[in-house]
């Protein structure tokens, strides 16, 4: 299959799987929160914060065996997509090991001095962290095999799989609401941790079976210059992780140690909603990171800086196409989707979507600078840039602000971050940064701005309902996916575009 068929491909399958997920997922949210209410939600959802924020070097070392195997599979050489597989695996395994050990001393120190959990539900917060402790052991120990479906581009077995597991969590949402009264929280923690071992099972096996370089032999194809190289990348790109942590976990500390576990159930809500949003963006970007990567892995610089581009504009007009009428209608859709919204959930939601929308401008810059390694600088300006606003959140909260200005502050420095990505791309990676305004973000201002402004005089003009919403909602999209055909697709991918709507039609036999 051609690469652009590829990318078509596997961005509809992802896009399938997203409907599909995003449905069962607010059903199931829904479901648990009904059934744990809004303190045990709350608790809940920060234990698995702090899980997240002592399990960094999760993400960080999924990115890089990410980085190493879509590499190595660009390069063709079979000896070297062997050594990088078993070189992630061995290194997983020890990176396991660590982790357990930080998260059991991190946990001790968390619910001993930090955490503001009732004392009726603190055993339970404790056992159900144990379970994610475990849970996470084996996420470490299973990547590499992610790594490698994601390097072949398989995301069809991906959906399939992700679709199975949020059916189970579903299932297990309806078991919580009417079959268990007692103990939830922990009965609710150790089936997610089950569900969690299936889909690391299932996945584990395909890739030894079906890739060949999945078999293990760490004594043939360790390769001692690779692991060194790759815990050289790892070291640096943990701060890509640790500014992650500073901006969502150790929020959801921040906001329990001052206002207590309520507003980790809003938090945790407006998280779930948006990360849920975030999803019609994320399955673009699986879909062509692995093309990029591999131009890099090839030596084409000039083609991989062209995906860039292209990946920035479609991810930026997919995600604004989806969230900004959800955003404008949040209020009415939350209330919709739940039967008691906590307070704080909506403008949580809000906010976060427009930082959300400013990031995707610039994120598809960081791939780029990962597939070329050269990440020391950029990622140590990013974190310290990150990690200033839970620091500044600290104290605005000791002055007697309330919860919103953390999302204020960060929507501030979401900006400076914009600056900051542009500048390392044009260093780093030779993106031309005039030519990366023009292409990317000018193509979807005058589009985002005139739409935008349609949708909310129809939003002012009409009383909240389902009429409101609908209109909303198809006013936007329509004059949106008009005026950025106009002005933000130029003409040889217009032509791509036609090609590819002929081929699907061929295809399906609609025309000859």
């Amino acid at each position: 299959m051609k690469a652009t068929n590829k990318v078509v491909f596997n961005t509809g399958v992802l896009y399938a799987e997203l409907i599909v997920s995003l449905v069962i997922g607010l059903f199931t949210t829904r479901l648990v929160l009904n059934a744990m209410g809004e303190t045990n939600y709350g608790i809940y959802a920060l234990v698995a914060g702090v899980i997240s924020m002592l399990a960094i070097l999760n993400t960080n070392m999924a990115n890089t065996s990410m980085r190493y195997m879509a590499h190595s599979l660009g390069s063709k050489d079979k000896i070297r997509m062997h050594k990088t597989f078993n070189t992630t695996l061995y290194i997983h395994f020890i990176v396991g090991l660590i982790v357990v050990v930080i998260m059991e001393i991190g946990g001790w120190l968390m619910f001993e001095y930090f955490l503001n959990i009732p004392s009726d539900k603190i055993f339970d917060a404790k056992v159900v962290f144990q379970f994610m402790i475990l849970t996470t052991f084996i996420s470490v120990i299973s990547v590499p095999y992610d790594a490698v479906m994601n390097a072949h581009e398989n995301l069809l077995l991906l959906s399939i799989v992700n679709i199975f597991g949020n059916t189970m969590k579903m299932v297990l949402a309806i078991y919580l609401l009417y079959y268990t009264k007692e103990n939830i929280l922990i009965v609710y923690g150790f089936y997610m941790m089950l569900i969690q071992l299936l889909l690391r099972i299932i996945k584990q096996v395909y890739a030894k079976k079906f890739y060949f370089e999945c078999k293990i032999n760490f004594k043939e194809f360790k390769d001692t210059k690779l692991l060194k190289e790759i815990l050289y990348f790892t070291a640096w790109n943990l701060f890509g992780s640790i500014a992650s942590m500073a901006t969502t976990q150790v929020r959801s500390v921040l906001m329990n140690m001052f206002f207590g576990v309520r507003i980790n159930a809003a938090e945790g809500i407006s998280q779930a909603a948006s990360s849920k949003v975030n999803l019609v963006a994320v399955g673009m970007g699986r879909a062509i990171n692995p093309q990029l990567i591999k131009s890099e892995g090839g030596g084409d610089r000039e083609k991989m800086i062209r995906i860039t581009e292209i990946s920035a504009k479609y991810l930026s007009f997919i995600f604004a196409l989806f969230a900004i009428p959800i955003l404008l209608e949040a209020s009415y859709l939350f209330h919709l989707w739940l039967k008691n919204v906590p307070a704080f959930a909506v403008v949580f939601f809000q906010l976060m979507i427009i930082i959300m929308l400013i990031e995707k401008f610039t994120f598809p810059i960081t791939d780029a600078l990962r597939a070329i390694g050269k990440i020391k600088y950029f990622q140590l300006t990013e974190t310290m840039l990150l990690i200033l606003i839970p620091i500044i959140a600290y104290f605005v909260f000791k002055s007697g602000y309330g919860p919103i200005s953390f999302y204020i502050i960060t929507l501030i420095f979401t900006h400076i971050i914009f600056v900051e990505r542009l500048f390392f791309g044009h260093k780093i990676a030779g993106i031309k940064i005039k030519s990366y305004l023009k292409n990317v973000v000018y193509k979807l201002l005058l589009p985002l701005v005139i739409s935008g402004t349609l949708a909310c005089v129809i939003r002012y003009c009409f009383e909240e309902s389902l009429l409101r919403l609908s209109m909303v909602v198809l006013v936007y999209m329509l004059s949106f996916a008009f005026l950025f055909w106009l002005i933000g697709v130029n003409e040889y991918e217009k032509n791509k575009f036609k090609e590819i709507f002929k081929s699907i039609c061929r295809k399906l036999k609609i025309v000859k």
